[in-house]
């Protein structure tokens, strides 16, 4: 009866169970290439976006230089046009002045007894 157990077993195991531990090996062993297949694209998608993460603090530290440049651009700006002002109305008044002398030159010249009458 042993005997007949055991046989029984050995062909139970031969005609149902190899079978099917074949097939979960082959099933496993595709899915194991698949798995791989994808960590493989994990891996180019996780270098793409380091690739992408250094590209994005380059443009942002040359972004930081241009606007440090630009607020320095504006402040020079602002002080040539308050040095400007200040000349344009240093001119204006020397203008004036010189106006005025000309207009009493002109009273001096028109008093003077070599006038041309």
């Amino acid at each position: 009866m042993k005997k007949e157990i055991s046989e029984a077993l050995i062909d139970f195991y031969e005609k149902i169970l190899a079978p099917e531990f074949s097939e979960i090996k082959k099933v496993q062993s595709e899915q194991g290439e698949r798995f791989i297949d994808v960590l493989g694209h994990f891996d180019s998608v996780y270098k793409q976006f380091d690739r992408l993460e250094d590209e994005y603090h380059t443009i942002t530290h040359g972004l930081k230089r241009i606007e440090d440049q630009l607020d320095g651009d504006i402040k020079n700006r602002k002080v040539i046009e308050t040095r400007f002002r200040e000349l344009k109305q240093q001119f204006e008044g020397m203008q004036l002045r010189l106006a005025a002398i000309e207009k009493e030159l002109a009273g001096h010249q028109e008093n003077s007894p070599h006038a041309k009458r």
